[in-house]
Protein backbone atom coordinates (compact mmCIF):
# COMPACT_ATOMS: atom_id res chain seq x y z
CA UNK A 1 0.00 0.00 0.00
CA UNK A 2 1.50 3.58 -0.95
CA UNK A 3 1.98 5.75 1.87
CA UNK A 4 -0.93 8.89 2.42
CA UNK A 5 0.59 12.42 1.57
CA UNK A 6 -0.83 15.27 3.24
CA UNK A 7 -2.31 17.42 0.41
CA UNK A 8 -1.00 20.48 2.13
CA UNK A 9 2.66 19.94 2.78
CA UNK A 10 3.49 16.61 1.20
CA UNK A 11 4.59 14.89 4.21
CA UNK A 12 2.79 11.24 5.51
CA UNK A 13 -0.07 11.08 7.17
CA UNK A 14 -0.37 9.42 10.53
CA UNK A 15 -3.32 6.84 11.22
CA UNK A 16 -5.01 7.72 14.32
CA UNK A 17 -8.27 5.91 15.73
CA UNK A 18 -10.89 7.34 17.29
CA UNK A 19 -13.95 5.45 18.88
CA UNK A 20 -13.34 2.87 16.42
CA UNK A 21 -12.98 5.33 12.86
CA UNK A 22 -9.26 5.40 11.91
CA UNK A 23 -8.66 8.96 10.36
CA UNK A 24 -5.29 10.16 9.41
CA UNK A 25 -3.58 13.00 10.30
CA UNK A 26 -0.71 15.30 9.24
CA UNK A 27 2.04 16.00 12.11
CA UNK A 28 3.02 19.26 10.69
CA UNK A 29 -0.03 21.07 9.43
CA UNK A 30 -2.40 18.93 11.40
CA UNK A 31 -4.61 18.63 8.86
CA UNK A 32 -7.21 15.42 8.52
CA UNK A 33 -8.17 12.75 6.02
CA UNK A 34 -11.45 11.41 6.36
CA UNK A 35 -12.17 8.25 4.08
CA UNK A 36 -16.06 7.86 2.70
CA UNK A 37 -18.39 8.00 5.38
CA UNK A 38 -15.64 8.81 8.25
CA UNK A 39 -16.68 12.16 8.64
CA UNK A 40 -20.19 11.60 9.01
CA UNK A 41 -19.86 7.90 11.25
CA UNK A 42 -18.18 10.04 13.73
CA UNK A 43 -20.34 13.38 13.75
CA UNK A 44 -23.15 10.60 13.89
CA UNK A 45 -21.38 9.63 17.46
CA UNK A 46 -22.11 12.80 18.79
CA UNK A 47 -22.32 16.59 18.39
CA UNK A 48 -18.92 16.80 20.45
CA UNK A 49 -16.94 14.05 18.31
CA UNK A 50 -15.57 16.67 15.61
CA UNK A 51 -15.28 19.71 18.34
CA UNK A 52 -13.14 17.58 20.60
CA UNK A 53 -10.53 15.53 17.25
CA UNK A 54 -10.16 19.13 15.78
CA UNK A 55 -8.45 20.48 19.31
CA UNK A 56 -6.48 17.03 19.77
CA UNK A 57 -3.88 18.03 17.08
CA UNK A 58 -1.89 21.31 16.97
CA UNK A 59 -0.30 22.30 13.80
CA UNK A 60 3.84 22.54 13.98
CA UNK A 61 4.06 25.18 11.36
CA UNK A 62 2.67 28.12 10.28
CA UNK A 63 -0.77 27.23 8.27
CA UNK A 64 -0.64 27.90 4.40
CA UNK A 65 -2.06 27.56 1.03
CA UNK A 66 0.84 25.42 -1.14
CA UNK A 67 1.56 26.54 -4.54
CA UNK A 68 0.79 22.92 -5.62
CA UNK A 69 -2.50 21.42 -6.55
CA UNK A 70 -3.79 19.29 -3.50
CA UNK A 71 -4.15 15.38 -4.25
CA UNK A 72 -6.13 12.91 -2.58
CA UNK A 73 -3.89 10.84 -0.26
CA UNK A 74 -5.74 7.40 -1.20
CA UNK A 75 -5.92 7.91 -5.19
CA UNK A 76 -3.74 10.99 -5.97
CA UNK A 77 -6.44 12.43 -7.96
CA UNK A 78 -7.24 16.17 -7.59
CA UNK A 79 -8.97 17.35 -4.81
CA UNK A 80 -12.18 19.40 -5.57
CA UNK A 81 -12.94 22.37 -3.36
CA UNK A 82 -16.25 23.26 -2.35
CA UNK A 83 -18.04 24.95 0.20
CA UNK A 84 -19.85 23.41 3.89
CA UNK A 85 -23.35 23.90 3.68
CA UNK A 86 -23.51 26.24 1.11
CA UNK A 87 -24.36 29.02 3.40
CA UNK A 88 -20.89 29.09 4.92
CA UNK A 89 -17.21 30.60 4.50
CA UNK A 90 -16.01 26.74 5.35
CA UNK A 91 -14.19 25.06 2.10
CA UNK A 92 -13.52 21.55 2.08
CA UNK A 93 -11.54 19.65 -0.03
CA UNK A 94 -13.26 16.18 -1.25
CA UNK A 95 -11.82 13.33 -3.92
CA UNK A 96 -14.61 12.69 -6.21
CA UNK A 97 -13.04 9.19 -7.05
CA UNK A 98 -12.67 7.90 -3.47
CA UNK A 99 -15.41 10.20 -2.20
CA UNK A 100 -12.77 11.36 0.87
CA UNK A 101 -12.37 14.40 2.85
CA UNK A 102 -9.76 16.68 4.03
CA UNK A 103 -10.28 19.38 6.42
CA UNK A 104 -7.53 21.96 7.52
CA UNK A 105 -6.55 22.41 10.98
CA UNK A 106 -9.71 24.47 12.51
CA UNK A 107 -11.94 23.91 9.71
CA UNK A 108 -13.96 21.02 12.18
CA UNK A 109 -14.27 23.71 15.15
CA UNK A 110 -15.76 26.16 12.44
CA UNK A 111 -18.27 23.53 10.94
CA UNK A 112 -19.50 22.99 14.59
CA UNK A 113 -20.31 26.59 15.29
CA UNK A 114 -21.88 27.14 12.06
CA UNK A 115 -23.99 24.21 12.83
CA UNK A 116 -25.13 25.42 16.35
CA UNK A 117 -25.90 28.92 14.72
CA UNK A 118 -28.30 27.06 12.36
CA UNK A 119 -29.67 24.55 15.52
CA UNK A 120 -29.95 28.01 17.51
CA UNK A 121 -31.84 29.53 14.33
CA UNK A 122 -34.34 26.43 14.09
CA UNK A 123 -37.97 27.38 14.94
CA UNK A 124 -39.45 25.08 18.28
CA UNK A 125 -42.07 22.73 17.68
CA UNK A 126 -44.98 24.72 19.24
CA UNK A 127 -43.73 27.91 17.24
CA UNK A 128 -44.37 26.00 14.43
CA UNK A 129 -47.82 25.03 15.20
CA UNK A 130 -48.95 28.72 16.45
CA UNK A 131 -47.78 29.87 12.78
CA UNK A 132 -49.68 27.18 10.99
CA UNK A 133 -52.41 27.67 13.16
CA UNK A 134 -52.68 31.31 12.84
CA UNK A 135 -52.11 30.70 8.72
CA UNK A 136 -55.28 28.33 9.11
CA UNK A 137 -57.44 31.16 10.37
CA UNK A 138 -55.93 33.80 8.42
CA UNK A 139 -57.06 30.94 5.19
CA UNK A 140 -60.38 30.76 6.89
CA UNK A 141 -61.01 34.55 7.12
CA UNK A 142 -60.48 35.16 3.47
CA UNK A 143 -63.01 32.24 2.28
CA UNK A 144 -65.69 33.71 4.70
CA UNK A 145 -64.77 37.18 3.37
CA UNK A 146 -64.94 35.80 -0.31
CA UNK A 147 -68.51 34.08 0.90
CA UNK A 148 -69.89 37.11 2.00
CA UNK A 149 -68.98 39.37 -0.87
CA UNK A 150 -71.12 36.77 -3.38
CA UNK A 151 -73.76 36.06 -0.87
CA UNK A 152 -74.16 39.87 -0.55
CA UNK A 153 -73.53 40.23 -4.33
CA UNK A 154 -76.44 38.03 -5.15
CA UNK A 155 -78.80 39.34 -2.52
CA UNK A 156 -78.14 42.52 -4.40
CA UNK A 157 -78.90 40.93 -7.91
CA UNK A 158 -81.93 39.25 -6.89
CA UNK A 159 -83.49 42.42 -4.84
CA UNK A 160 -83.23 44.55 -8.35
CA UNK A 161 -86.63 44.97 -9.96
CA UNK A 162 -86.62 43.46 -13.40
CA UNK A 163 -86.54 45.50 -16.88
CA UNK A 164 -88.61 44.60 -19.35
CA UNK A 165 -86.97 43.66 -22.28
CA UNK A 166 -88.00 45.61 -25.54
Amino acid sequence: MRERLCPVCQIELKPQTHLGVTIDVCPACAGIWFDTDELTRLNGIGDDVLPRLGSMYQPQVTAYDPPWERKCPVCHEPLRSYRYLYTSDIELDTCDRCGGVWVDHGELRKMERVLEDARAMEVPPEAKAQVALAQIEAEIQQTTAKAEFWRGLFEFMRARPRLPFT
